[in-house]
């Protein structure tokens, strides 16, 4: 064999491999492997599983955690206000999912998408929790009504 036909099929090669390895990375990176999208309501009278709100955290959603003790006299208001909250923001999409109830231990705070629990004790109106989810890095993406107001 030639010495210039040796160099080409081994250039040809080398290039067979390179293509190849960024072929695999290619599909490494869109399918992880043994993680399924889980489907998950936008509000739940429930705890969140711990697939499920990585799920929701992995996929750019913020998750509202609202559990209070059964002698909570005002919570209902509370829950309303959440609820009405996650109809708003999630007009148009699913930015928001709100889990609550009655549980053995209290929690009133949003979760973004890097794990941070945001308290939301001060927030008492729709407004308030908006402009504060509008004006922060909570998502990933903003959802029609942050854009909306910025116009």
């Amino acid at each position: 064999m030639k010495k210039d036909t040796k160099q080409r099929l081994i250039a040809i090669f080398i290039g067979a491999v390179m293509l190849a390895s960024v072929a695999e990375v290619a599909l490494l990176r869109t399918t992880p492997s043994g993680q399924q999208q889980i489907q998950i309501p936008d509000v739940l009278d429930r705890k969140l599983t711990f697939d499920e709100l990585r799920s929701a955290l992995v996929t750019g959603r913020a998750v509202i955690e609202y559990f209070h003790n059964e002698s909570c006299i005002t919570c209902v208001e509370r829950e309303n206000l959440y609820r009405e909250f996650a109809g708003v923001i999630n007009s148009g999409g699913s930015y928001v999912i709100l889990s609550y109830g009655v549980y053995n231990e209290t929690s009133d705070w949003m979760i973004d998408l890097a794990g941070n629990q945001i308290n939301l004790d001060g927030f008492n109106s729709t407004a308030d929790l908006k402009k504060m989810f509008c004006s922060s890095d909570i998502v990933t993406q903003k959802p029609n009504v942050c854009l909306l107001e910025e116009l």
